[in-house]
């Protein structure tokens, strides 16, 4: 049975009990009430009659002593008692009487004016003899007669108090007994139910107290025994399984604390390099940095990343030579995987020797390759290799938790310091990366004797064409040109946008041929490309260049921009769409 069946038994029987006495209780207290009732009420009627009594006892004496010796304080008397006898008469109402005594009360109520005009008679009547008949006429039928009445309603009431008092006294003594016999239920119920208890629920309450006290010390061996089907049984019973299946898991504890410290250590090296990449700005150092600590942190041989920006283009970088980008390409074929379809996939892939044979790439006996993906779009393969007893999913997990964080630190820190060097709209360097990077590239080729091109261009009309087609439409000019710009110059070459609609480039280690070519190139690309304003409506966006050399035109890279400036006006003044070199100017001829 349910320890909850039990209580529920437990709790009915208590509550019948209770109502049980409670009824009893009830009844025999009515029962005691109606017989003090009874008793109080007799004892007020004999009180009643004996204050009647002596009321009457004591006005006969006062109108004697008066008759006998008539003054004033004695007639005062006399008035007194009478007045009395009044308020007796009217008391009647606080308690029952019997129709003989009921009779009596109206029979004085009736007479209590004749009455009282008697006494008023005797008191003040001049005549002495006459006074004394009246006094005798009063005695008789007021004092003699109701007082004969009195005593015998005394006498009936004297044996009504007794039967009354004897009716108390045993209705007293059975609520006694009741309730002496109620107790007694009521303890052996409890102990009926303590002993139920405690072998149902206190002793087995117990077992498992001391065996949790054994098991908090460390002893696992203890099983309860409670033989019972209710809850306790199955707590038993599950307490039992617990502590087999602690049994089973102790020993694995000392690998669950291992693995918390690895996390303990790989959120130390997190931290200290995130720190370092807040302080590095050069992308491939952070990277070979991040390769390094990687593979250190999985205690592994090799690591490398195959990183691909949003431009398209890839970087590969690893801690050792010997692994390339094609070392990585034909260790993924093994899974007939790619770099582009684990990225996709997003799922990281152990590669062992014992499952895949040998692996016969470049050295590599295990890797673990996991896809990287940051929020901003920067994307890399990381593989660790050369793992001593292979790699496994904790690795993974280990390798994930480390990587995913540092990965998403590194590329914010790329996004944002190519924030700083280039400009929002078209991408390309800002003012300030120009001017640092043209006198770099003129302190080169003065130390080492080469030319160094500028070229400026400036967009034609392209106020107008703001102010007829809209900013937006100007922008994605401004956007056009960069990207033509982009598409012709050498991966040496350097492209800025100089501010508003002018650009500029440096063409470093190049000849005067070549750097015009580069700008009739650009210029062309652009002429021969109209530009789509609606799906009707094409225009055709030209540019004007000026290009001047170092050290031809000059040595100062202010006055260089000067020339190039120079070189751009004069396109402009001389019908645009075209490019200038300053050294074939007339002004410069001249």
């Amino acid at each position: 049975m349910k320890l909850k069946s039990k209580f529920d038994i437990f709790t009915a029987l208590l509550v019948l009990l209770f109502f049980l006495v409670l009824a009893s209780s009830f009844f025999i207290n009515g029962y005691v009430y109606k017989k003090t009732e009874q008793l109080t009420n007799a004892t007020r009627e004999i009180n009643f009659l004996v204050s009647l009594k002596t009321s009457l006892k004591q006005l006969e004496h006062y109108l004697w002593a008066y008759l006998a010796d008539p003054v004033k304080e004695k007639r005062k008397q006399v008035k007194e008692s009478m007045d009395r006898f009044y308020s007796l008469v009217g008391r009647t109402t606080d308690f029952k009487l019997n129709e003989d005594e009921l009779r009596m009360i109206r029979y004085l109520r009736r007479n209590i004016e004749r009455f009282s005009s008697l006494v008023n008679r005797i008191l003040y009547s001049s005549e002495k003899g006459k006074a004394g008949v009246l006094f005798q006429g009063l005695r008789s039928e007021l004092f003699e007669q109701v007082g004969k009445q009195i005593d015998e309603h005394w006498s009936e009431d004297v044996v009504k108090v007794d039967r009354a008092s004897a009716a108390y006294y045993r209705a007293r003594k059975r609520m006694i007994s009741f309730f002496v016999a109620a107790f007694v239920a009521l303890v052996l119920a409890v102990i009926s139910i303590r002993t139920t208890i405690s072998r149902g629920i206190i002793k087995p309450i117990s077992k498992i107290s001391h065996s949790s006290r054994l098991m908090a010390k460390g002893a696992l061996n203890n099983d309860i025994r409670i033989s019972s089907n209710d809850e306790l049984g199955e707590l038993a019973g599950n307490f039992n399984s617990m502590a087999a299946s602690l049994r089973e898991k102790i020993g694995g504890l000392e690998s669950s604390y291992q693995r918390g410290q690895r996390v303990v250590r790989e959120l130390a090296i997190l931290n200290e390099f995130i720190g370092y990449v807040s302080s590095e700005t050069e992308f491939e150092t952070v990277l070979h940095r991040f390769v390094g600590i990687t593979s250190d942190l999985m205690k592994a041989d090799l690591c490398s990343i195959l990183v691909f920006p949003e431009d398209g283009s890839s970087l590969f970088i690893c801690n050792e030579d010997i692994i390339t980008e094609e070392s990585i390409e034909r260790l993924l074929l093994k899974r007939n995987e790619g770099p582009g379809s684990v990225l996709e996939k997003q799922k990281a892939i152990i590669y062992n020797a014992q499952e895949d044979g040998a692996l016969s790439v470049d050295g590599i006996r295990n890797a673990l390759v996991l896809p990287l993906i940051s929020t901003i779009g920067l994307s890399a393969v990381l593989t660790v290799m050369n793992k001593n007893g292979g790699f496994d999913y904790d690795d993974e997990d280990s390798l994930f938790g480390f990587a995913f964080q540092a990965f998403q630190t590194i590329a914010f820190q790329n996004e944002l310091a190519r924030l700083a060097v280039t400009d929002g709209l078209t991408g390309l360097y800002n003012h300030r990366i120009f001017q640092e990077r043209l006198a770099a590239e003129i302190r080169r080729a003065g130390r080492y004797k080469r030319k160094l091109f500028l070229v400026m261009l400036d967009i034609d009309y392209f106020k107008r064409f703001n102010d007829t087609y809209g900013h937006q439409a100007g922008d994605e000019v401004l956007r056009r040109i960069a990207s033509t710009i982009k598409d012709n110059i050498r991966a040496v070459d350097f492209a800025a946008r100089y501010g508003g609609e002018e650009f500029v480039i440096i063409l470093p280690e190049t000849d005067c041929d070549r750097a015009y070519k580069v700008a009739e190139r650009i210029r062309q690309a652009l002429e021969n490309s109209p530009f789509q304003i609606t799906d009707s409506s094409r225009v055709n966006i030209t540019i004007s260049m000026g290009i001047s050399c170092f050290p031809h035109d000059t040595t100062d890279k202010e006055d260089l921009i000067k020339k190039a400036d120079t070189a751009l006006y004069f396109a402009k003044q001389n019908g645009r769409n075209r490019a200038v070199l300053y050294r074939e100017m007339p002004v410069a001829e001249g």
